[in-house]
């Protein structure tokens, strides 16, 4: 599978695995592996973002993003990065609720698409 830089990336693959595939030197089936781990640890972190927002549990939010923050740079999901960035920054300041919901909503969305597109493709 031939990987494109993340700065051309097509509408429909909203990842870059580019990284991914040099640290595997190539090998597909370690790459589909660091997927597999990926989806299910981007899904459960997002899963547990809405919990501690329905909790309103805005440190456990805080905690969360920063946790999930590195690993988004080596799958290339630079949307999915940078709305994630959005609401960490939005929770150093002072903030409406329906702003964060909001930044939240789309979060869930966004890696909703991004993890149904891998996979698809894996």
């Amino acid at each position: 599978m031939q990987f494109t830089p993340n700065s051309d990336l097509p509408a429909d693959k909203p990842y870059d695995l580019t990284l991914i595939d040099k640290m595997c030197r190539g090998n597909q089936e370690q790459v589909a592996k660091m997927v597999k781990v990926f989806v299910n640890e981007v899904s459960q972190s997002v899963k547990e973002i809405n919990l501690a927002y329905s909790e309103k549990d805005f440190p456990a939010i805080k905690k969360l993003t920063h946790k999930v923050k590195p690993t988004l740079t080596y799958f290339g999901v630079e949307k999915l990065q940078k709305e994630l960035l959005q609401l960490e920054a939005l929770l150093l300041k002072d903030f409406e609720i329906a702003e964060l919901e909001s930044s939240i909503q789309k979060l869930t969305s966004l890696t909703t698409m991004v993890v149904e597109k891998m996979n698809t493709d894996f």
